[in-house]
Order: structure tokens, then C-alpha cells, then sequence
């Protein structure tokens, strides 16, 4: 893997505090739930438990052991959805419903939002606010027939748990690609650009977020969004851009996208990647603008941290990734199966 950072960009090393005494068999984890205050994660268990965790450089802690809150569960069905804000609320998807665990309310939501043959597989806030949810949508009724798995986006609102509105994908996603939430809007990729929603998941014609897709993709030679994140509260935007592709190795570009409510845009290339297998996006810190990249190649998961437009953080690779959140706006963690352990990056000072 090659990385080439942007014009103005600084690309360096960012070494981990890592330690061994991980409070949970490494089997048992289903799925990393964040949580949006500084040294708190969670993580949902095999044993149908929600475990509550503090982590810092010196190790890890249970804090809150929850039973109740996790319904039984099977192996694929769960997804975490990234807090938008600061706060002690976990939130993630369960097959076809949204479940918000308030850790200092030890109150439960769920919301049912599809039936039958589909499934929820990614979710992302709308804004800061965390009120509307906008969930990536799979109809598997033709799977079994060897059909195409159809996909849509709809957005919810969380306090009236109704269906706000919905868009198909024009083709085939896994979860959280081709498509992002934030800063009020839902931003769909299509061939040459991007198709840019409201709450409603009516279009708005002419976002500047759209001009300047088609401004990004023209600029790198690419026809097509492979990834996409916005903000959550502003209009700030990475957008990756696949470049080459032989034999599933490929190279991708990547332009951090800022625009104004008057309509102006500006485009800066943040980074080349050369030889990689896959590219995609995780999400943005819960305060500031600190995003999480995450790079296969070669069976591992090379990570990476773009914070503002001109600093490229190295984390390096990860064996066995579980997954991996913000732990508070300046502390990421990497849950690493291959030595049962929990992998604490922290920011340096002032580029948080």
C-alpha cells in the first residue's frame, strides 16, 4: 500500500497505548457499541449481555453489566450506529429495529422500522441532534431465488418512531457505502455525482454537495462515489473515488468537501491510495471533525484518522479487527481479536 497525501497534507505516525487485560473473552464479542464520552465503549456479548466499559492507557474496566436491554441475538445481525454528540447513550440495529440503550437512564427505546424479508445493516444520524436516523435497507425476498438483494434508503424519526421517507440505492451496497447522513441532509451516489436529500428524503436540486461530487470525480478521473461521510452538524464532507481496479487491487482518491448555505464549495485532495484491496469509511469523532478510515489490504485492516484538511494520522494495521469507535472527541479504540485486546490511540493536543 502506497499513500500519497494531498497538496498541504501531513501524514504521520500516530502510536497506541495497547495492554492485555481485556476484561471480556475475545470470543464473546458481538458487536462495539460507541459511546460518546471519553474513556466509555461497550460491547454486546454472545451471553445476550450489554457490557458498559471505561478505557484509558491504563487498561480496561467493566463498569455496568445490562441483561435486560439485548435481546437474544445470532451472529451478523447487529450493527452499531456512531454517536453524534457527546453523550451516554449507545445506539445500534438489531436485524429490522433501532435499540438506544441511556446508560445513566438505564431507559430502553426501540424502534420497529421494516417487516417481513428485509433487514436494517447500517444506520447514521442526521445531526448533532441524534433525532433522525437514516438506515440503509435490504429486501432479500429475491436472495433465495439468486436475485439481485435490493436496497433503499429511509430515514426515521426517533421520538414519533415514524418513517420520515425513503430512496432506492442504484445498486447493490454493503453496509454504510454509496451513501452518508449529516448536517441535515442524506446524500445518495450515482453515476457521475451524488443525488443530495432532505429529512423527507425529497431531492434538492443543485446542493452544492452535488456540484461539488461531480467537481471531485472529474478531478480524480473517476466515474463513480465508492465512499462517502458527512458531518454530522457541518457542512464538511470525504469522499473517496475509485481510480483503478485490477483484480480487486485498486486505487482510490480522496477530496475533503466543505460548502457554504449560499451554495459556494471548495474541493481539496486529501490523499491517494495505491494497492489497496478495499476502502471505507468508519465515522467522525464526537466532537470536532476527526474522521476514522479504515484500508484492507492483504487481509488486514490498515486504519487511519483525516483531523481538519491537513493532518493524515498513521495508525497502522490491525489483525482481527472487532471493531473500532471513539472513545470521547480525542481517544479511538481498535477491539483486536488476534491478541484480545483493546488498542487506545489519543490525539495529540491541539489537532483535535
Amino acid at each position: 500500500m502506497i499513500v500519497s497525501p494531498g497538496p498541504e497534507v501531513e501524514r504521520r505516525e500516530l502510536l497506541a497505548a495497547a495492554f492485555h487485560n481485556y476484561p471480556l473473552d475475545d470470543a464473546l464479542v458481538a458487536c462495539v457499541v460507541p459511546v460518546g464520552t471519553p474513556g466509555g465503549a461497550a460491547v454486546i456479548s454472545y451471553e445476550n449481555a450489554l457490557c458498559s466499559l471505561h478505557v484509558d492507557e491504563h487498561g480496561a474496566a467493566i463498569r455496568e453489566l445490562v441483561t435486560d436491554v439485548v435481546p437474544a441475538i445470532a451472529s451478523g445481525d447487529l450493527a452499531p450506529i456512531h454517536p453524534a454528540a457527546p453523550g451516554r447513550a449507545c445506539t445500534y440495529l438489531q436485524s429490522r429495529r433501532m435499540v438506544r440503550y441511556d446508560l445513566d437512564q438505564r431507559a430502553t427505546q426501540q424502534i420497529r422500522m421494516v417487516n417481513g424479508d428485509n433487514v436494517v445493516i447500517a444506520g447514521i444520524w442526521l445531526s448533532g441532534q441524534e433525532n433522525r436516523l437514516a438506515v440503509q435497507v435490504e429486501d432479500t425476498s429475491r436472495y433465495d431465488d439468486g436475485g439481485l438483494v435490493l436496497g433503499r434508503v429511509e430515514v426515521f424519526d426517533r421520538a414519533s418512531s415514524r418513517r420520515l421517507g425513503a430512496a432506492p440505492l442504484p445498486k447493490a451496497r454493503t453496509a454504510g457505502q454509496g451513501w452518508a447522513a449529516g448536517a441535515g441532509v442524506v446524500a445518495i451516489a450515482e453515476r457521475g455525482s451524488l443525488t443530495v436529500f432532505g429529512a423527507d428524503m425529497s431531492p434538492i436540486a443543485d446542493h452544492p454537495l452535488t456540484r461539488a461530487a461531480r467537481a471531485a470525480l472529474a478531478e480524480a478521473g473517476a466515474s463513480e462515489v465508492h465512499a462517502l461521510r458527512i458531518h454530522p452538524s457541518l457542512p464538511v464532507a470525504m469522499l473517496a473515488a475509485g481510480t483503478a481496479d485490477m483484480m480487486g487491487v485498486r486505487d482510490f482518491v480522496l477530496h475533503r468537501i466543505t460548502w457554504t448555505e449560499t451554495g459556494a464549495f471548495e474541493v481539496r485532495r486529501f490523499a491517494k491510495l495505491h494497492a489497496v484491496g478495499d476502502l471505507a469509511f468508519g465515522a467522525h469523532a464526537p466532537a470536532g471533525d476527526a474522521l476514522d478510515i479504515r484500508i484492507s489490504t492483504g487481509g488486514v485492516t490498515w486504519m487511519m484518522l483525516a483531523v481538519g484538511p491537513r493532518t493524515l494520522l498513521d495508525l497502522g494495521p490491525s489483525r482481527g479487527l472487532q471493531g473500532a469507535c471513539w472513545s470521547g472527541p480525542s481517544r479511538f479504540l481498535a477491539f483486536e481479536r488476534a491478541g484480545a485486546q483493546i488498542v487506545v490511540f489519543t490525539l495529540p493536543q491541539g489537532i483535535a
